[in-house]
């Protein structure tokens, strides 16, 4: 996959030496055999519009993968990562040593210097992607067989205008397979979350967003290749396009895929019959 142009909010844009302060987020919670999960705000910075940081701020979602070494320790992985409070830190030393930092998605990222440049740890992007801002390192490209985490799989959607990916986790005898994604694929189970303004809550039912396993719509429209007016993006002709382009793309990942579990990057995990619930998602939406 060739590397797109890459506009400015589809790029890591944080110094690492200058990382962002901690926003509210929640403490580390188990959510199966070596699966963690962080539930928290999007940063924002007084040079952010007013009305964006009191009306339009969002919650995210960041994954830790924790998987034993050959010396008997464990190795984290952090996946949509969310820079944690110093309580948090000393938690996730708990867990283990954080020796990788995934970014799956163009737009996310805005931590991911941070723990780069903490804990040394292997910065993996998908290919078309950008290094973070003051980082030395040249990043590994996440490739079916070139992966930082053992036994699992890398699902790549194609021709996208900014790259996105979802990893895989193949089934052990302690859990299902689990599907980790970015925007392509979100659950928002409630509109009351905390960490998520009255009006995103609000943007998040009015567009179809709020359900299982929903695809994202704006996501979608946005990477669509070619250009249409703004006059068309409600029509049936964005729709039946996007329907066109999508809809074999997460039918691959439903038949190649081993996974029963979702873990998104906004909203809560699926614990169970993830599939289904994107094939749901795919009729309604699709």
């Amino acid at each position: 996959m060739g590397t797109p142009q890459t506009p400015h909010f589809a790029a890591i844009s944080v110094p690492a030496a200058s990382p962002r302060a901690p926003a509210r987020h929640s403490a580390i919670q188990a959510v199966s055999d070596d699966i963690f999960m962080v539930r928290g705000k999007m940063p924002s910075t007084a040079a952010r519009p007013l009305f964006e940081r009191i009306f339009l701020y969002y919650s995210r979602t960041m994954t830790i993968v924790r998987s034993q070494n050959n010396l008997g320790g464990y190795d984290l992985t952090i996946i949509n990562s969310i820079r944690l409070d110093e309580k948090g830190l000393a938690h996730l030393a708990e867990l283990g040593q954080v020796k990788h930092v995934v970014r799956l998605g163009a737009f996310h990222g805005v931590d991911d210097a941070f723990y780069v440049q903490q804990f040394g740890a292997k910065y993996w992007v998908v290919d078309g992607m950008i290094n973070a801002e003051g980082l030395e390192s040249t990043p590994e490209i996440l490739s079916p067989d070139n992966l930082p985490i053992p036994e699992s799989a890398l699902f790549t959607f194609n021709n996208l205008k900014y790259p996105e990916a979802i990893m895989i986790l193949t089934p052990t005898k302690q859990r299902s397979g689990v599907a980790i994604t970015v925007d392509a694929i979100q659950n928002h189970t409630s509109i009351f979350d905390i960490d998520n303004s009255p009006l995103v809550s609000f943007i998040i039912w009015k567009i179809g967003l709020y359900g299982a396993a929903r695809l994202g719509p704006i996501w979608m429209r946005n990477q669509v290749p070619g250009t249409m007016p703004k006059a068309d993006l409600r029509t049936q002709k964005i729709k039946a396009r996007m329907s066109e382009f999508f809809t074999p793309q997460f039918e691959r990942l439903l038949t190649n895929y081993d996974f029963d579990m979702l873990m998104p990057g906004h909203g809560w995990p699926i614990l169970k019959d993830a599939k289904h619930a994107i094939k749901t998602s795919m009729a309604r939406q699709l």
